[in-house]
């Protein structure tokens, strides 16, 4: 992934947290007063007027998008200054009578793959991932390779209603590097389909190697009927994925919150609840037995497993 330069850096720098919203989210905004704002993903998240914002549940907080991005969305410094050069617009911190050149976003393209996989294999596998698992988010076209400047990533695709990719999540197969593809709109998750479309069961993660674990634990105890339900991941904490899944899967009727046992992952399992209170269906919060996410727990399902064989 290429770098960002100084001048895109400080672009990035202008752009405000209600600028980002107003712009991407509007929907997300919820007015408390004369002058904030909290949001119907985070209603712990305030958003001043003045430009500034606090997360009280996380104790942390900014002054603009970019601080937003690293700090809730938990994206990374690169994948945000990117995301907020290609969006239209207008900083807050602009100049008075200058004018604004808008740029429309860039259109989603998925990287183009590689004619292999054993890379983005062997490093699913190390993440604790199952042959089985691997094999059928391959065959559903939602994961695969591809190599930039030398660099192999794993895909993890994002389709909507039709099937049509949508957004896609690169993660480094040889570093810590990660960061979402460019264009990508944050309702389109990825999601492991179910084998029987009528499925009415959905298990929400953060983040989409949590979802393939999840999936791999189901596959050793349920056998075959591990891939009878949906798994999502939001990509983070946002409520946007949950919502357009819902809005195209109405036969839902048991939801599992599977989200991280750390104090973030914690408080926003209760803020899902209470968003989907409203649902005829049964919300169950199915934190991780072992570790802080089901990467960890996985990892130490396979560490017993190795040990018992031993």
């Amino acid at each position: 992934m290429r770098s960002v330069s100084k001048e895109e850096i400080e672009n990035a720098r202008k752009v405000g947290v209600l600028d980002y919203f107003r712009a991407c989210m509007p929907q997300e905004l919820v007015r408390r007063g004369n002058t904030d704002y909290c949001t119907r993903t985070h209603n712990s998240v305030i958003i001043s007027e003045n430009g500034l914002f606090h997360w009280h549940s996380a104790g942390v907080g900014g002054n603009n998008a970019i601080d937003y991005l690293l700090k809730v969305e938990k994206m990374d410094f690169v994948s945000a200054v990117r995301r907020l050069n290609e969006l239209s617009i207008a900083p807050s911190l602009q100049p008075v009578g200058k004018p604004v050149e808008k740029v429309p976003p860039r259109p989603f393209l998925l990287p183009a793959a590689d004619k292999d996989f054993e890379t983005a294999r062997a490093y699913l596998m190390h993440r604790g991932i199952s042959n089985k698992v691997i094999r059928y988010c391959r065959n559903a076209g939602i994961v695969y390779q591809t190599t930039r400047g030398g660099y192999k990533n794993c895909i993890f695709v994002g389709l909507d209603a039709d099937g049509t990719p949508r957004g896609a999540f690169a993660r480094s197969c040889q570093s810590a590097w990660r960061g979402d593809v460019a264009g990508s709109q944050k309702k389109y998750a990825f999601v492991i389909p179910s084998e029987t479309p009528e499925a009415d069961t959905l298990e929400i993660y953060e983040a989409a190697i949590d979802a393939m674990s999840g999936a791999t634990l189901h596959q050793r105890s349920l056998g075959a009927a591990w891939c009878t339900r949906y798994y999502l991941s939001m990509g983070g904490l946002s409520y946007a994925p949950v919502q357009y899944f819902l809005s195209t899967h109405p036969q839902i009727q048991t939801i599992r919150l599977c989200l991280d046992r750390d104090e973030p992952g914690r408080a926003y399992a209760k803020r899902l609840q209470e968003h989907l209170s409203g649902r005829s269906c049964a919300v169950v919060d199915a934190p991780p037995r072992f570790g802080e996410d089901y990467n960890d727990d996985v990892l130490y399902e396979n560490r017993k497993c190795m040990e018992a064989r031993e």
